[in-house]
């Protein structure tokens, strides 16, 4: 337990004590040594966590330190340099909260927990979506932090609504909201209460998730925050708010179960059809991968509501699969935009020819669902849990999607790899960030193996 407070702990201390630190280079040295010290405490906390819990730790430990080390190599720029909230010490414990909050909303073993968590990631990102001071960037902060605060009060009067309808059926108020207690006794829960109590709670995390119609925050906010900002929300933020969904999930049975499935159905496809609808249509790289997410995050929601234990899995994969591949992709377009001052994609041509633009369409292939990364397995298995669910309309919702967003991915890596490649900026990327790139793209393919990791660690 010891080791789980460390975790928590030592993102956002190590980034208040490195900013009481003058010298640039010790400072850079004490956020990388603190985010290692908080990725090993996370490892060594596992058995303290169920398996679930144990995933999405490592997931949110390892994601978060290689957006740390990306932004100690590429620093994003402000058009608001005398804000105190735009500072680089206030970035760097914003990035540190960030990542302790949604440490706090995995390692929880209530929902209590989840709640403060995801409640806590709202407040520390707000000021980072915002961060670059333009008057896009502080509509998108703004709208971000009011839709987001509606979905975060939904889930508390459903929390609430849960709490009084577990205490009827005895189980005590000190454990009322813990999914331990709950999911023994689902089936003795009066059923209309907590059918409302669960709706509600699915409504205001998937408002988190991006799922539509909730999702008009996400593409302002994901595309318009420093890119590993955008990173970390659109693979981790999403990834957590999806977590809690599975939570709620698991304490529903009958037709609670039946209920809150068929609402994940639902918003789903709404995802799934809608975001890939408005993909072909993005000039914008960073708006592109956001509409991107709301897309996954259907996929996720689709699988889900199938509730069989391969649909199950397959969505956890999904998830997983998802955070590397998107992480890669906006830190891709980081160095990218680093290097060419615009993320446009009219603006981005020869990329071919540039080891970071290979990065880049390493992500978009990663994206697209093509093999050897992790995503096209884990697609594949979504599509085998729909069939073998016989959900027909589910499968042809699923599969339009798939092709509609490979085309959107296929030409934007077309028209930004191909073109004239003396348009240069001739700005050259730093070796961190190119790396760190580098590296979760080879966690996008590692991935492929969870399934064997699965099944060796019982």
């Amino acid at each position: 337990m010891i080791m789980l407070v460390v975790a928590v702990s030592a993102p956002t201390l190590g980034a208040i004590l490195a900013s009481l630190v003058s010298s640039l280079q010790p400072r850079r040295a004490l956020r990388a040594f603190f985010g290692l010290v908080a990725v090993g405490a996370a490892i060594l906390a596992l058995p303290h966590l169920d398996r679930l819990a144990q995933l999405f730790a490592v997931m949110v430990s390892v994601l978060s330190y290689c957006a740390l080390l990306f932004s100690i190599s590429i620093f994003p720029k402000t058009d608001m340099p005398d804000a105190r909230w735009a500072t680089r010490p206030a970035y760097f414990i914003l990035l540190g909260l960030f990542w302790s909050s949604m440490l706090v909303a995995v390692s929880a073993t209530s929902f209590v927990g989840i709640w403060i968590g995801i409640s806590a990631t709202t407040l520390a990102t707000t000021f980072l979506v915002g961060f670059s001071g333009g008057k896009t960037a502080l509509e998108a902060a703004w709208k971000y932090l009011i839709l987001c605060s509606f979905g975060i009060a939904f889930a508390l009067l459903g929390m609430l609504l849960l709490g009084r309808a577990a205490m009827e059926a005895g189980v005590p108020a000190n454990s009322a909201l813990t999914w331990a207690a709950l999911a023994p006794r689902a089936a003795s829960l009066p059923a209309p209460l907590v059918t409302v109590a669960v709706l509600v709670m699915a409504l205001g995390f998937a408002t988190k998730a991006g799922l539509v119609p909730m999702h008009a925050w996400l593409p302002d906010a994901h595309s318009k925050a420093p890119a590993a900002i955008s990173a970390l929300l659109s693979g981790l933020l999403v990834s957590c708010a999806l977590y809690a969904i599975v939570r709620v999930q698991s304490v529903t049975t009958g037709s609670v179960a039946h209920a809150f499935d068929s609402l994940l159905l639902i918003l789903g496809s709404l995802s799934v059809l809608g975001a890939t609808t408005l993909m072909p249509a993005q000039r914008d790289v960073k708006r592109l991968l956001s509409y991107s997410s709301i897309e996954h995050s259907g996929f996720v929601a689709l699988a889900l509501g199938l509730h069989t234990p391969l649909a199950l899995f397959a969505a956890l994969f999904h998830l997983v699969n998802h955070a590397f591949s998107k992480s890669s992709a906006f830190l891709a377009t980081g160095v990218i935009q680093y290097a060419r001052g615009t993320t446009s994609i009219g603006g981005l041509k020869g990329l071919w020819n540039e080891g970071r633009g290979r990065l880049f369409l390493a992500s978009l292939v990663a994206l697209a669902g093509l093999p050897p990364f992790g995503m096209f397995f884990s697609e594949l298995l979504i599509v085998i849990a729909i069939v073998q669910a016989h959900a027909w309309l589910v499968l042809a919702v699923a599969l339009v999607a798939m092709f509609v967003g490979f085309a959107a991915l296929a030409r934007a890596a077309i028209e930004t790899e191909a073109g004239n490649t003396a348009i240069r900026e001739g700005r050259p990327s730093p070796r961190l960030a190119l790396s760190v790139v580098t590296l979760v793209a080879l966690g996008a393919i590692a991935c492929a193996f969870i399934p064997v990791a699965w099944a060796a660690f019982p």
